[in-house]
C-alpha cells in the first residue's frame, strides 16, 4: 500500500480536528495543495503546487495530461485566440498584456525530473501554436488503483482582464491558473484544448491553498478560509480548503467591501456562510444582491437538494472588469451589475442565480462541458428561469416597469426566435458554427426544451427527474444519456420520440394555424333524384312572413405543422356564441383540418392554447382571429420585440 502522501494527512487532520466542515461524500482523483503569492505589480502569480492523482481505472497510465489554460492568451496564433477573432462576450483581448503559463519545475516528488518529458499537444484541432494542453511521459507506468504524487513551480501571467480571467488596475480575478490534470476515462485522456466556446471539465478531489497577498488586499476563494496570518515584509497569507470540488478560483481587490451572513434553512436543512465581496463603486448593489443569492440558495435547495458547502462567495469585479463577471467556479462565482443600474433590470439579479445554480449543474453534477455543454448552460439557465420567475413574478421577472415588463422566458425565446438551422443541442462545444449558434442552443434551446417536457409531463414529474438525477449523479460525471434515462424512468414514458428530436436535430418546433374560414352553407337547390328542387328563396318569397330556417356555416380551421419536429398538439376552437372546442392531433402529418356546421360562425382557433411548447419558435402564428381586431396592435407589439432583441443583444453575458 502507498503511503497516503502529506496533503491526505494534512486534510485528515482539519476534518478531525473541525467537525463543522463539509465531509467529503465522492471519491477523491486529485488532491491539490497549492501555494500561491500574488505580484500585484507584475500582474503574476507564482506558484507551488504538490498534486496527487489516483489512477481509478483498470489500466497502467504510462502519460499524464495536463491543462495550462492561460496559455490560450499567450499569442494570437491560439486556437482560443483564432475561434474567438480575439474578441469574447463582447470584450477584446488587450494585445499589451498577454497571459501565460509557465512549468519552472515538474517532477514527481522526491524523484525523477519531468520537465524534459513535457510536450504540448493539439488533441481536438492540431493547431502547432496552441500550448493549452501538456504532455508528460513518465519512467514508470501509474499501476491500476494506485497514485502519483508531482510537485511543481509555476508562473502564472495575468492578461488584462478576457475571457473570465485577468487584472484591471488592482482587481485580480484568478481562475484556470495552475496546472491542472485532465480526466482519466474509457482508458484514455479526456483533456481538450482551451476553446472560445467551451468552459471546463475536471474530476472531484481536495483542495488546500495558502495564499499570499498584500496586507490592503482582501481575498476571496473557493472554500472555506481555515488559516490567516500577516507576514513581516508587508503581505498576509490566507489558506482555503475545500473538498469535493473539482476547481479552485480566487479573487483579490483592495477595493472590495466583504459582507458576511449565515444563511439556513429547514427544510431541507442548509446551513452555509454568505460571503459578498462587492466592489466599492457598487455598494448601492450590495442588497440586490443578497437577496438573489438568499433566492438562489432556498430555490435550488428545495428543488434539488440541499447545497452541502459551508460557504458560498459572490465576487462583484470592478468597474472596468466586466469581462470577468458572469463566471462560476465551485462555491465562488462572479456577478455582474453597473452603479447606475434600476431596480427595474433585473441583471444582477438574473446574473447571481444563474451563477450560483452552477453549484449544482457543473460544481456538484460534474458533466463535461467541452462536449455536452447543455448538461450544465442549458439544466441551469431551466433552473434560472424558474426560479426568477417564482420570486420576481412570471412575465416581468427581467424587465419590470409596471405596465412594461419581460420575464425570463420570453428573454431567451428572443434567442431562438428566428435562428438558424445549423448545429443540433449536442455537440463538441468548438464545433458549432459559431458562438450565436453554441449559445443559442445549449443555452436558451435546451432550457426551452426542458420547460417544453416539464409542462407535457407535469410539473411534479419534472420535479421528480430533477431531483433523481441531482442525487443521482452529485460528485460523479453524466451524459446526456444518464439524463434520459432518468427522465424515463422517473416518468414511465419512453421519450425517445422527444430527446433525439431535440437533442440530437438542429430543426425547429413551430406550429400554427393557417387557415380559418367560415362560409354559409347554401340551402338545397337544382336536381335530386332527377326532380328539379325549387330553390329556397323562391319558397320564401311564396311564403312571406313564415319564419325563416337559420342560417348555417361551415367552419373550416386547418392546424399545420410549419417545422420539422413533431409533438402532440391541442387546438382551441371559439365561436361567436361562446362556445369553445378543444380538439387534438398528434402533430405528425403536415396539416390537419377540423370541419364544424353549425348555426354560428367559427371566431378564433389557436393551436397550444395553454403555452406549453417554449420551443415553439413562432408564437404569432399559433393563433387566427376570423375577423381581426385591433391590427395596429400587433405592429407595435412586433416592433417592440425587434428593440428588446436588440437591446438583449446589447446586455448579453
Amino acid at each position: 500500500m502507498k503511503k497516503i502522501g502529506p496533503i491526505l494527512c494534512v486534510a485528515a487532520m482539519i476534518v478531525s480536528s473541525s467537525p463543522g466542515l463539509f465531509a467529503a461524500t465522492g471519491k477523491p482523483i486529485v488532491n491539490y495543495d497549492i501555494t500561491a503569492r500574488l505580484v500585484p505589480e507584475e500582474k503574476k502569480v507564482e506558484g507551488r503546487e504538490v498534486l496527487i492523482w489516483l489512477n481509478d481505472s483498470d489500466v497502467p497510465v504510462s502519460e499524464l495530461q495536463f491543462h495550462l489554460y492561460l496559455n490560450a492568451f499567450k499569442n494570437n496564433l491560439s486556437t482560443f485566440m483564432k475561434e474567438s477573432g480575439g474578441s469574447h462576450r463582447g470584450f477584446k483581448m488587450d494585445e499589451e498584456n498577454w497571459g501565460s503559463i509557465t512549468l519552472n519545475k515538474f517532477q514527481i516528488q522526491d524523484g525523477a525530473d519531468l520537465l524534459a518529458a513535457t510536450s504540448f499537444l493539439q488533441p481536438d484541432d492540431g493547431n502547432p501554436d496552441d500550448q493549452t494542453v501538456l504532455r508528460v511521459g513518465l519512467p514508470a507506468p501509474v499501476k491500476p488503483h494506485e497514485s502519483i504524487t508531482l510537485a511543481m513551480e509555476f508562473t502564472s501571467k495575468l492578461p488584462k482582464v478576457f475571457a473570465r480571467s485577468g487584472f484591471v488596475g488592482d482587481f485580480f480575478m484568478i481562475g484556470q491558473w495552475f496546472p491542472k490534470i485532465g480526466v482519466f476515462q474509457n482508458k484514455a485522456w479526456n483533456c481538450h484544448q482551451y476553446h472560445s466556446t467551451s468552459e471546463f471539465y475536471a474530476d472531484f478531489g481536495v483542495y488546500k491553498v495558502a495564499i499570499t497577498v498584500p496586507e490592503k488586499y482582501v481575498v476571496g476563494a473557493t472554500g472555506k478560509r481555515i488559516l490567516e496570518r500577516k507576514n513581516a515584509d508587508g503581505t498576509r497569507t490566507v489558506t482555503h480548503y475545500q473538498e469535493d470540488v473539482h476547481d479552485f478560483a480566487w479573487a483579490a481587490c483592495p477595493d472590495f467591501v466583504e459582507f458576511k451572513e449565515t444563511y439556513k434553512l429547514d427544510q431541507p436543512r442548509v446551513e452555509t456562510e454568505m460571503i459578498l465581496l462587492v466592489h466599492r463603486a457598487h455598494l448601492r448593489q450590495k442588497d440586490r444582491y443578497a437577496g438573489a443569492l438568499r433566492n438562489g440558495l432556498e430555490f435550488y435547495s428545495k428543488s434539488y437538494g440541499a447545497y452541502p458547502y459551508p460557504t458560498i462567495t459572490l465576487v462583484d469585479p470592478a468597474p472596468g472588469a466586466m469581462a470577468a463577471g458572469g463566471m462560476e467556479y465551485p462555491t465562488l462565482f462572479t456577478a455582474e451589475t453597473m452603479s447606475w443600474l434600476p431596480l427595474g433590470v433585473r441583471l444582477p439579479e438574473m446574473v447571481t442565480i444563474h451563477e450560483f445554480g452552477h453549484n449544482y449543474w457543473y460544481g456538484m453534477v460534474g458533466s463535461n462541458e467541452f462536449e455536452e455543454a447543455w448538461l450544465d448552460e442549458g439544466i441551469n439557465s431551466y433552473s434560472e428561469i424558474k426560479a426568477m420567475d417564482r420570486y420576481y413574478g412570471a412575465g416581468r421577472s427581467m424587465i419590470d416597469f409596471g405596465s412594461w415588463a419581460i420575464g425570463d422566458e420570453t428573454f431567451n425565446r428572443t434567442s431562438v426566435i428566428g435562428s438558424g438551422r445549423f448545429d443540433p443541442i449536442v455537440k463538441k462545444s468548438w464545433d458549432f458554427i459559431g458562438r450565436s449558434s453554441y449559445a443559442l442552443n445549449v443555452y436558451s434551446k435546451a432550457a426551452l426544451m426542458l420547460l417544453t417536457l416539464e409542462r407535457w409531463l407535469g410539473e411534479d414529474v419534472m420535479a421528480g427527474i430533477m431531483r433523481t438525477y441531482f442525487e443521482r449523479w452529485k460528485f460523479r460525471h453524466p451524459t446526456t444519456k444518464d439524463f434520459v434515462r432518468v427522465a424515463e424512468e422517473v416518468s414511465g414514458k419512453d421519450l425517445s420520440w422527444f430527446f433525439d428530436q431535440v437533442l440530437y436535430s438542429p430543426d425547429k418546433l413551430d406550429y400554427g394555424i393557417s387557415g380559418l374560414s367560415a362560409e354559409e352553407v347554401p340551402e338545397p337547390e337544382g336536381l335530386f333524384d332527377g326532380r328539379k328542387t325549387e330553390s329556397a328563396k323562391n319558397v320564401r318569397d311564396k311564403a312571406a312572413g313564415a319564419k325563416t330556417a337559420p342560417k348555417k356555416f361551415r367552419n373550416v380551421v386547418v392546424a399545420a405543422r410549419f417545422g420539422e419536429w413533431v409533438f402532440p398538439q391541442e387546438v382551441l376552437i371559439e365561436f361567436d356564441n361562446g362556445e369553445k372546442v378543444r380538439e387534438t392531433w398528434d402533430g405528425k402529418d403536415r396539416w390537419k383540418r377540423f370541419v364544424y356546421v353549425k348555426d354560428v360562425k367559427v371566431r378564433s382557433a389557436e393551436v397550444d392554447p395553454g403555452h406549453k411548447l417554449a420551443l415553439d419558435v413562432n408564437y404569432a402564428n399559433n393563433s387566427r382571429v376570423l375577423e381581426p381586431r385591433k391590427p395596429v396592435v400587433m405592429k407595435i407589439a412586433a416592433g417592440f420585440m425587434e428593440w428588446f432583441q436588440g437591446f438583449l443583444t446589447l446586455i448579453s453575458f
